[in-house]
């Protein structure tokens, strides 16, 4: 478990139409690629945030979706409200407009939103690469915005000076107070249901719900709290099998839920429960236990599950996938809320258990228990010791009196051992022989 910064920092919001340079003037503040960047329009749907400090002033910087006329279709009226809602939130608006198309309808539009709201406003307009075509911003007062910065996302042009004229109006802010949290990846492919068990976490349309398979694509980190708790809830986009993804988003967007599972604490992967494990499953969990991760199998969509034990259905799972034998499931409903509070009391006791520090008295006992044990396998085994070597996740290392005893059938029988009696249901564990 790290340490977090609370979100009560400064906001930032990146605002304006599709495909004016949002992501790449996120990208070149925060220094990352942590939003995609691709050439085709809307590539940004969610709130992509990330915590940065510029000059000793430290600011949550937030890459917005595409403003987009919301009279075009569903998916826009999404959009749309996902930006009202992050201007709400905004202390500071950045409003980026493109220098090298000129003024579009939908800047005059989003302008005279903006106008009326009481933020700190900041208009940029992008992709003037050079002094040559520097006259273009001027057009821009044009919007009754203020003076326009004129910069270039992809060179950096006018960085600088934007940021440093941002952090001198933050003095009224208050700074980050450092908090513990629990890293939870919420992962599955696509259209299993993991944006809508995190709206029905946190009670909030916060992550964009749609029946297009795919909606989320970069990796969203938000902080909640549950029964004193502190989580760090990362929604991921869908990993799909390489054969099927056809479209750079969709490859970034695998890559960045990869390294979202990398740096959680722990992994929920969400199975629909209607169409049961599929190949894709497997291959996320396998992703999941490679990787070391604590793990918890929610089975969503159980409300459209008819006739059908919760038991029975959990040992065809295993059946299925004999890897899943120690993962702890949860049958849930994202969309009626059934058991979604309850599966955060299931992460924690799992985080819990794989952060645990065993008793060295403890440790002695389960010794003693071994050497007790019948033979394994027809053969008596000498155990010498049993220590833990650390936690997150557990490691053990086991003394034996001969090399030669060392096998398969003896590493599963100690493991399984151990795992029974300190309950690591959920929690990968490392055993090294000596």
């Amino acid at each position: 478990m790290g340490d977090m910064e609370k979100k009560n920092l400064p906001k930032l919001a990146i605002v304006g139409r599709p495909n004016v340079g949002k992501s790449s003037l996120f990208n070149s503040i925060v220094g990352a690629r942590k939003a995609i960047v691709e050439s085709s329009s809307g590539t940004t749907r969610d709130r992509i945030h990330a915590d940065i400090k510029w000059k000793g002033k430290s600011f949550t910087i937030i890459d917005m979706a595409g403003f987009e006329d919301a009279r075009q279709d569903e998916m826009s009226e999404l959009v749309l409200k996902q930006l009202r809602k992050g201007v709400e939130e905004a202390d500071i608006i950045i409003f980026v407009t493109d220098g090298a198309a000129g003024i579009m309808p939908s800047d005059r539009e989003f302008s005279s939103m903006l106008r009326k709201t009481s933020k700190k406003i900041y208009l940029v307009v992008n992709k003037i690469d050079s002094e040559s075509v520097a006259s273009r911003a001027l057009d821009f007062y044009e919007l009754g915005l203020g003076e326009p910065y004129s910069i270039s996302a992809m060179h950096g042009r006018g960085i600088d000076k934007l940021c440093d004229d941002m952090v001198k109006s933050m003095e009224r802010f208050v700074q980050p107070v450092s908090v513990a949290g629990v890293k939870v990846a919420i992962v599955g492919r696509p259209n299993v249901g993991k944006s809508s068990y995190l709206n029905a976490l946190i009670s909030e349309e916060r992550v964009i719900v749609h029946t297009i398979a795919g909606t989320t694509r970069d990796a969203v980190d938000i902080n909640f709290n549950y029964k004193g708790r502190d989580f760090v809830l990362i929604d991921t986009a869908g990993i799909r099998h390489n054969p099927k993804i056809n479209r750079a988003a969709d490859f970034y967007g695998g890559v960045r839920s990869e390294e979202a599972i990398g740096r959680s604490d722990v992994a929920i992967m969400l199975i629909d429960g209607y169409e049961g494990l599929m190949k894709d499953d497997a291959r996320i969990i396998d992703l999941c236990l490679t990787k070391g991760k604590p793990l918890v199998i929610a089975v969503n969509k159980w409300d459209l599950v008819k006739e059908t034990e919760m038991s029975k259905y959990n040992d065809r799972l295993i059946e299925e996938m004999s890897g899943i034998r120690n993962v702890p499931t949860v049958f849930i409903s994202a969309k009626t809320g059934r058991n979604v509070n309850d599966s955060l009391d299931t992460i924690w006791s799992v985080y819990e258990r794989a952060n645990a520090t065993i008793p060295s008295e403890k440790l002695a006992e389960t010794l003693k228990a071994l050497n007790a044990a019948p033979q394994i396998y027809g053969k008596k085994i000498k155990f010498k010791c049993l220590v833990q070597a650390s936690s997150a996740p557990p490691e053990f290392v086991v003394g034996i009196a001969s090399a030669s005893s060392l096998n398969d059938n003896l590493q599963r029988f100690v493991e399984n051992f151990v795992r029974k009696a300190y309950d690591f249901k959920g929690v990968p564990i490392k055993i090294r022989y000596r």
